[in-house]
């Protein structure tokens, strides 16, 4: 059977120093409970989503640098010679690695999450600002030979410094950038207090600011630009389709949801998340999340949801290849 996926995210944990206003417990997990992946059970998932043709592998949270066997776990994936890696990562501990991480520097990107400029924006904490700390170890990381991306969450809290920071990450620390439109969740840790339900999508109304108000300013700083591109790690023609400018030897890739996504027929005939408009992502990779449960990324969809606690390795690829059928 022709695989067409061949990318797995895994958040390793829920576990995180930062609790974002726009994040949730649990950060990309669909688990909200305190638990951590254990390294026998990644490397039996790893071993076995390789043998049928995964090899590029994102490794995110929670916050990954905290798993004790993190750099256990860069070495293990880095042992199959076809594999890459992209790190989602605020740069916590991000240093302790930098060894196993020039090691293998042309198979791994490094993706930091920087929202802002400033640590307050309009009262509101930022703490995933632009920091001396975070150039500091951007330089080092770059000085290094590794390819660095920041991820920049665009609300109408932050929309005032993307422009500075985009210019900032592009032509004075050498890195590209991803700009993306705020996720909507039930839940989330909100300014002081945890919301969910109502009032979690209240905060997301509140707080969403569509992509389209930045792109003449990406047009006007960029030499050109694709209005569908992805980089080699994912497969055009999944999930939500993303543009990009290109800036130099650097490129800003903008995620906006407003443009759809694309799904499956499956979802289109069997999914109520579908049919009332509550997915946001469309049919875009595969996940496991930290409870050992095999998943669509960002797909709430309980029917498509595998756990492999305890499975045989026909089992494990049973569901993966259950899930890849939706990408045909």
């Amino acid at each position: 059977m022709k695989k067409r996926v061949t990318y797995l995210a895994i958040a390793l944990t829920t576990e995180c120093n930062y609790k974002c206003f726009y994040c949730k417990r649990g950060g990309e997990s669909i688990s909200k409970e305190k638990e951590t992946i254990s390294f026998s059970d990644i490397k039996k998932i790893i071993t076995n989503a390789h043998e049928i043709g995964i090899t590029n592998f994102r490794i995110t949270g929670g916050e990954p640098t905290s798993v004790p066997y993190f750099g256990k776990l860069i070495e293990y994936i880095m042992k199959f010679k076809d594999t890459k890696i992209r790190i989602n990562t605020n740069g916590f501990k991000i240093l302790e690695y930098l060894d196993v991480l020039r090691k293998y520097k042309a198979r791994i990107d490094i993706v930091f999450s920087v929202d802002s400029i400033s640590e307050y924006v309009e009262g509101v904490h930022f703490p995933k600002y632009l920091s001396k700390e975070v150039i500091r170890i951007t330089k080092l990381l770059r000085s290094n030979g590794l390819s660095i991306r920041y991820n920049i969450v665009v609300t109408r809290l932050n929309q005032s410094e993307v422009r500075s920071l985009v210019l900032k990450a592009i032509d004075e620390l050498d890195v590209n950038v991803k700009l993306l439109d705020l996720n909507k969740f039930s839940e989330y840790f909100g300014y002081s207090n945890k919301v969910s339900g109502e009032a979690a999508y209240k905060l997301w109304e509140e707080l969403f600011i569509s992509m389209s108000n930045f792109y003449d300013f990406l047009s006007e700083i960029s030499n050109y630009s694709e209005s569908e591109w992805t980089t080699q790690l994912i497969s055009k023609g999944n999930g939500i389709p993303m543009s990009c400018y290109f800036r130099g030897n650097n490129w800003i890739q903008v995620k906006d949801s407003t443009r759809g996504a694309k799904y499956s027929e499956y979802c289109i005939s069997n999914c109520l998340l579908y049919k009332t408009g509550n997915c946001q992502e469309g049919v875009f990779s595969l996940f496991l999340s930290s409870n050992m449960v095999l998943h669509l990324s960002g797909c709430k969809n309980t029917s498509l949801q595998y756990n492999l606690n305890g499975e045989e390795g026909w089992q494990i690829k049973r569901a993966f290849e259950n899930l890849m059928e939706l990408f045909k």
